[in-house]
């Protein structure tokens, strides 16, 4: 239940092979694969590397959809109990025979099942939980496939991984499981990365491949600070200030109910409606120390602009399709702070504050509630910057690439720019966070917000 090869790969006249599967530096193994079994390819040497960069290499690994047994095998060899399963049951007895020639059958149990599957269950103390999904298309009506190949290579309606969320929420399996999984992300598969943000998972990638014209990540999910939830306040002057009261030196949050100060960039007045989202995250330095401040603003904003299906406008104001604001980040910290303070605020309502139009997340999503867009918000926060034990960390490039993205988007609605020196365009976005600008040829750096004004052509 692995894989996304096409039928040609399991074609069941062929007779059985065998592969050699090898690792760097940990070993290389000789792998029997039978008809019908999916057998090692360049996903799973990716989705191996994914697993090699995991910072822990003990505790109960548990594999859906073990195919030939090849990554089971090598996650025994790095330390781990394994606990695997198929639905076929041919490989279910090639993955057997193949941990026993490899001296590794005491360190795996293999059983038939899997993800739906009747009387199928996630072990409660699974540390890691690794699947190569299937992510070819669901087929039309009118064509058929041997079951065994369906299982193998085909998503469902909905997605797999939706199905194992659902899994995974009846389970109670320990807060703090990391779970890989490779996916198609382009062109997207059935199986997404969305659902699992919404239901409050942060997720990172790993590791990513193209083969042809599909790209392949292998991405990692987690619960935000251990499942851990935010404090909740009824009523307070600032989250910012609120934060400062918390243990520096650990993921935590603080979310207001109603914020009576709130602030936003430059000391300026944020003013909290009722119903709208004021919270607070602090983060070690040790999580943040080789960032710019301005790359975690941007990086912020953009991400949280595709979470939210709205637009960021440099560096990080939430805006409408209209550039209409409904929401900031504000970051905070100081010489005498072994912390940073992210600040994000959210309106839910339209409404008028001053005489000024201000925008809110129920003109795009009516049925979110305060709750769903904490959860979403979180998750795509630690996403970011949470150091989770098994995770490696985003690199700056990543959280770069994320912030021109989100830029990009943005610009490419029409929005023009006008400086102090007249109309210029947007050519980069450095390290810093500074907006690259391109005027009469000359080009320059900014991170003066109050210079620039950007506008979008109307409809």
């Amino acid at each position: 239940m692995s894989g996304g090869s096409g039928p040609s790969e399991l074609d069941s006249s062929r007779p059985p092979r065998r592969i050699s599967f090898e690792i760097e530096g940990v070993g290389e193994w000789e792998i029997l694969v039978p008809q019908t079994v999916y057998p090692p390819r360049e996903d799973t040497l990716m989705l191996a590397r994914a697993l090699m960069s995991i910072r822990r290499s003990s505790g109960l690994a548990v594999e859906i959809g073990c195919g030939s047994g090849a990554i089971s095998i090598l996650l025994a060899s790095l330390g781990w109990r394994v606990e695997t399963c198929d639905v076929n049951p041919m490989a279910v007895a090639a993955a057997r025979g193949n941990a026993e020639t490899a001296g590794l059958s005491d360190a795996i149990l293999i059983s038939e099942g899997g993800v739906g599957e009747p009387g199928w269950n996630l072990p409660k103390d699974t540390d890691l939980l690794v699947w190569n999904l299937p992510y070819l298309d669901p087929v039309d009506e009118g064509e058929k496939l041997d079951p065994i190949e369906d299982a193998s290579m085909l998503d469902i309606t909905g997605g797999w991984s939706d199905l194992l969320l659902e899994e995974i929420h009846d389970s109670n399996i320990s807060d703090d499981c990391l779970i890989v999984m490779l996916q198609r992300t382009d062109p997207p598969s059935q199986s997404k990365s969305d659902s699992w943000l919404k239901a409050g998972w942060a997720c990172r990638t790993l590791q990513s491949l193209r083969i042809g014209e599909e790209r392949l990540e292998a991405i990692c999910y987690w619960k935000p600070a251990g499942g851990a939830g935010p404090i909740v306040l009824e009523e307070c002057e600032s989250t910012m200030d609120e934060a400062k009261k918390l243990d520096a030196s650990s993921w935590g949050r603080v979310l207001s109910l109603n914020q009576a100060t709130g602030r936003g960039r430059r000391n300026t007045k944020w003013e909290t409606f009722e119903g709208s989202l004021a919270c607070t995250w602090i983060i070690p330095f040790s999580d943040t120390e080789v960032l710019y401040p301005g790359l975690l603003q941007t990086s912020i904003g953009s991400a949280l602009s595709s979470a939210l299906g709205c637009n960021c406008k440099w560096p990080n104001d939430l805006v409408d399709e209209h550039g209409i604001k409904l929401g900031g980040v504000l970051i905070e910290s100081s010489t005498s702070e072994s912390a940073v303070r992210i600040g994000v605020g959210i309106n839910r309502d339209s409404t008028l504050v001053d005489g000024t139009e201000v925008s809110g997340w129920l003109e795009h999503s009516s049925e979110i509630g305060l709750m769903d867009v904490f959860v979403l918000v979180d998750a795509t926060i630690a996403s970011l910057f949470e150091s989770h034990p098994n995770s490696p960390r985003m690199a700056e490039s990543e959280l770069l690439e994320i912030s021109w993205k989100g830029l990009a988007n943005y610009l490419s609605r029409g929005v023009f720019i006008e400086s102090d020196v007249g109309s210029c365009r947007v050519v980069g976005l450095g390290v810093d966070g500074r907006l690259e600008l391109e005027a009469s040829g000359e080009v320059s750096t900014t991170d003066d917000v109050g210079s620039l004004d950007w506008a979008i052509p109307s409809d």
